[in-house]
């Protein structure tokens, strides 16, 4: 029927509350509660009160089976070395290549992630998601030789590849515009909550010394990912999803009404397709020829390699030996108050993000991590090559791995994640996710298989190389981050489109 809805919007640009008169042709809902969920439509966004237990579900599944398996990826391997090197007799090349392991299958992992993300749906992505933990979980845990072990970690990497391009799509289409930012930034809580815990079940004085004890630990990841496989089964669809890629309005907002504890009037008519400039999955050569979508897909891939070629996973990994070179008492104890820094930060971070800007936020965590990298390379000069070092030099090292954990976990390491799933509209959202983060996991590569070489041939100078990284990252996020707090996708698009028309043709 034909209504007249008058509604108050919030214009995220000036801040402020303006009412607005539309008109719009609504159909009839059968939502299934009769009026009670029509009388959940057209309210104001009540950010985080507007979430229904369904939604937290749904994120909580989201989050431990995408980010929290990514961290405990990331840090199972900086307390196992040892016992690796001791079980199979492994070499250093090896104990590269194991290492490497999670970002060459997660490199697979991601760039299909957008396929399959608009080919089977959200949730059931994520649902199937399960196998390939179940596979490289067993492998892992039941190696007969040490190379079983890195197929099964390139396994499992495969998992986590899928999704880490999977999750931020998902949380994306499903949060309320309002506290999309602080949702967003839950990945990167989740995930630093990942890697501390895999430091903490991977010291030797909770799984121990025996080939039991690191078996089990390698097979933990299938207990989120069957989380996430039984929590989703009774979530709905991304609402987003079933408008604008299965063209069934009247489903989508029956998910979106499950989703929240009322529904908004922007909420409502955006899951109308007529609204959009489009409702086709966009091709890649679309998604190319567009000079808005190419300099989006610049900055979210320039995010992406400033995250991994800042060397965090290679720092995450080797944080015992960074501290064991730099003569400090006790690295592993050092290792684990590292991880807490790492959630804390984190944590502090994501409700700041809807508050000071994505922006601001990640430049002053490159800024952070630029100082921290430059005071770690003292430290390892001193200690190695100047012959300055002593006590100071512990402590400096200690508070320079602190600050740099400081500066990623609060900008750099959730941030780009966030961003990517703000930056396109949904037709794209899926290969240009799978682009973004194939960029991510292919940096990730390059710096764990070249940490050792660059190292040992540079070394104690190797940190001055990645505080020139984090440096010019610095300076292309000031030139080109867009800020896009409690901003509309589609407001952005055509921010990005103005911003595309500035530069010359042959650039975007």
């Amino acid at each position: 029927m034909a209504t007249q809805i008058k509604y108050s919007q919030v214009d995220s640009s000036v801040l402020m509350e303006e009412q607005i008169e539309i008109g719009t042709q609504l159909q009839e809902l059968d939502l299934g509660n009769g009026n009670k969920d029509k009388d959940k439509l057209y309210v104001q966004d009540q950010g985080i009160k507007n979430c229904s237990f369904t939604l937290l579900l749904a994120i909580s599944a989201a989050v431990l089976g995408g980010a929290f398996q990514f961290g405990f990826a990331i840090g199972n391997v900086a307390n196992t070395i040892p016992i690796i090197k001791s079980t199979f007799n492994s070499t250093d090349l090896f104990i590269s290549v194991f290492v490497s392991g999670n970002p060459i299958g997660g490199l697979f992992g991601a760039l299909l992630a957008g396929f399959v993300a608009d080919t089977l749906g959200r949730t059931k992505s994520m649902m199937l998601n399960f196998f390939p933990f179940l596979v490289g979980c067993i492998l892992m845990a039941t190696a007969p030789n040490q190379y079983l072990l890195v197929v099964g970690r390139i396994i499992m990497g495969f998992g986590v590849g899928i999704g880490s391009g999977l999750t931020n799509i998902f949380l994306s289409e499903i949060a309320p515009i309002s506290i999309r930012g602080g949702v967003g930034m839950l990945y990167g809580v989740v995930l630093t909550a990942g890697t501390l815990t895999s430091y903490l079940l991977s010291m030797p004085q909770v799984f121990g010394s025996s080939s039991i004890g690191w078996r089990l630990f390698f097979a933990a990841p299938i207990l989120p990912a069957l989380y996430q496989t039984v929590v989703l089964f009774f979530c709905p669809e991304s609402p987003r999803y079933l408008a604008f890629n299965r063209q069934d309005v009247v489903a989508a907002r029956q998910a979106l009404a499950r989703y929240r504890q009322v529904l908004t009037e922007e909420e409502a008519v955006s899951l109308n397709p007529k609204e959009s400039e489009s409702v086709r999955v966009l091709s890649f050569k679309e998604l190319l020829s567009d000079p808005g979508h190419r300099l989006a897909l610049v900055i979210g891939m320039g995010l992406h390699a400033a995250q991994q070629l800042s060397a965090i996973n290679a720092v995450l990994s080797y944080t015992p030996e960074i501290f064991g070179e730099a003569n400090v008492g006790s690295p592993v104890i050092a290792t684990i108050a590292t991880g807490g820094v790492n959630v804390l930060t984190a944590a502090v971070a994501a409700p700041l993000t809807d508050k000071l800007g994505r922006r601001l936020i990640m430049l002053v965590g490159l800024l952070l991590m630029t100082v921290a990298y430059c005071c770690l390379a003292i430290t390892q000069s001193c200690t190695s090559a100047w012959g300055c070092g002593g006590e100071w030099t512990e402590y400096l090292a200690v508070v320079s791995v602190f600050l740099f954990i400081i500066g990623f976990a609060g900008g750099a390491g959730s941030i780009p994640w966030l961003m990517v799933s703000e930056l396109f509209v949904v037709e794209a959202r899926g290969k240009a996710s799978s682009i973004c983060v194939g960029v991510n996991w292919m940096c990730s590569l390059v710096i764990l298989l070249t940490y050792d070489t660059v190292r040992s041939n540079i070394h104690p100078h190797t940190f001055f190389l990645y505080m020139t990284i984090c440096l010019v990252s610095l300076v292309f996020v000031f030139l080109f981050m867009p800020e896009t707090r409690l901003k509309s996708v589609n407001k952005i698009r055509r921010e990005l489109q103005k911003q595309a028309e500035t530069f010359p043709s042959f650039v975007f």
